[in-house]
């Protein structure tokens, strides 16, 4: 019926939910709110250039952002490889094309997101975790665009979930099966993001520790998977190797992104960003670096492999020098990442966007709800409050704030989920309701 799909019982009608949601809300984007705004039918010069890889492999041009251009080494191959179906489409179409398969992932995470809600806690934390979610309008926002997000998010729920599965599962656990899931999946969030290197690499070395006193046929889990990840990356590395010469494990633009975070916040910096200054012509300006964003750089990322290592080695340099600038520089973007509302007097630039104060908003009440769910699940919550940090914390010493919650998005499915049980057991508190979610732990 009808009413299971609107208020999901199954893991199934949650990914139908989700799915038609995000689908519905794209098309009401594109169709409706784009011709009163004048939004492009073409993507915009802010996608950082995922759809014009996938646009060149397509055409048989390489791993460039277009024919002829220099060889692309501050973009990771995971998201370009996805939208090759996409590519294949005429560039007029490829807007309304891109939202089919990125409501596809929307619904896989909305789907995981009650499998996760259902297993920890129960049906009814799964339904309002879920609600959570579809309420959440970044979401959509994301949806319609090429960029990353939505298909880091996926994997990164996707990896998560099978690696609770390793750590906890008692019976049926299907070793091969798991050891596979997870490698693959821990691969492919790599390749979707440099920062993910570091994650997959915790999260299937802590299988191995843990195994290593309980559960140790899951050793074998931690070996395979381990193996299947480095498999998956190393031709990577070797492309890397080869084009550059350089040791670029996924992809480049770590030194570039640490200035732009620096020349962001009023304290780094001697000269900050200006106003009518881009991030970027500030960060080179600050880093020495001939050129501007036009011709230093393509799509966010050094055109030149030598202007990388400039940047790379001054962010070391910068790290020595400033411990105590650096230190507050990364909580300040701690705080930006959900409250960008909050780090405003701080700003080099002192710009409002419209974005701003709902999501402090939106984010602050997510986290107050959160909190009463830690304090009645602890065992539980601190699991999800540990997948949330382990997500993020690559983040912030770099620059945090994205105006459609591009780098938060992965943490909000755990949060989503903390926040509902958080909420369930306050009302059944108060009203003195016996709750079904097993007791705190």
């Amino acid at each position: 019926m009808i009413i299971d799909y609107l208020i999901p019982g199954s893991s199934k009608n949650a990914f139908w939910l989700s799915f038609i949601v995000c689908l519905s809300a794209c098309c009401v984007i594109l169709f409706i709110v784009a011709p009163i705004t004048g939004l492009s039918q073409n993507f915009g010069a802010g996608n950082d250039g995922y759809i014009q890889l996938a646009r060149s492999i397509v055409a048989g041009d390489g791993y460039v952002f277009e024919n002829g251009g220099p060889k692309v080494f501050n973009r990771p191959p995971m998201y370009p490889i996805f939208l090759v179906p996409v590519a294949l489409f005429p560039e007029n179409l490829q807007r309304y094309v891109i939202i089919f398969p990125q409501s596809l992932l929307v619904g896989f995470i909305g789907m995981l997101i009650f499998k996760i809600a259902a297993k920890l806690f129960n049906l009814a934390t799964a339904k309002i975790s879920l609600l959570f979610f579809l309420l959440n309008p970044w979401v959509y926002w994301n949806a319609k665009n090429p960029m990353t997000a939505i298909l880091q998010t996926f994997l990164y729920l996707l990896f998560t979930y099978l690696v609770a599965k390793a750590l906890f599962e008692k019976n049926n656990f299907k070793l091969i099966l798991y050891s596979l899931s997870i490698g693959l999946s821990g691969g492919a969030l790599v390749l979707s993001h440099a920062a993910m290197l570091p994650v997959a690499a915790f999260f299937i070395g802590i299988i191995f520790l843990v195994s290593l006193f309980k559960n140790k046929d899951r050793i074998v889990t931690a070996i395979i998977s381990g193996l299947i990840v480095i498999c998956l990356v190393a031709p990577w590395t070797y492309r890397n190797w080869l084009a550059f010469g350089k040791f670029i494990p996924v992809s480049g633009g770590g030194g570039l992104a640490y200035f732009n975070g620096n020349v962001h916040w009023n304290f780094m910096e001697n000269q900050p960003q200006k106003k009518g200054e881009t991030y970027i012509d500030a960060s080179l300006r600050v880093l020495a670096i001939d050129g501007n964003e036009a011709t230093a750089t393509h799509w966010k990322g050094f055109k030149d492999i030598a202007d990388e290592e400039i940047a790379n080695a001054k962010m070391v340099e910068d790290i020595k020098n400033k411990p105590a600038l650096f230190i507050k520089k990364t909580t300040s973007n701690a705080v930006e990442y959900y409250f960008p509302s909050l780090t405003y007097p701080f700003l080099a630039v002192k710009v409002k966007s419209v974005e701003q104060i709902p999501l402090t908003v939106f984010h602050l009440g997510l986290w107050i709800c959160a909190a009463f769910g830690i304090c009645y699940y602890r065992r539980s919550g601190l699991l999800l409050l540990a997948a949330i940090i382990f997500y993020a914390v690559w983040y912030f010493p770099f620059a945090t704030f994205i105006g459609h919650s591009l780098y938060t998005l992965g943490t909000i499915p755990f949060l989503c989920i903390l926040s509902a049980a958080g909420i369930i057991s306050t009302v059944a508190k108060i009203f003195n309701l016996q709750s079904s979610i097993s007791n705190p732990s």
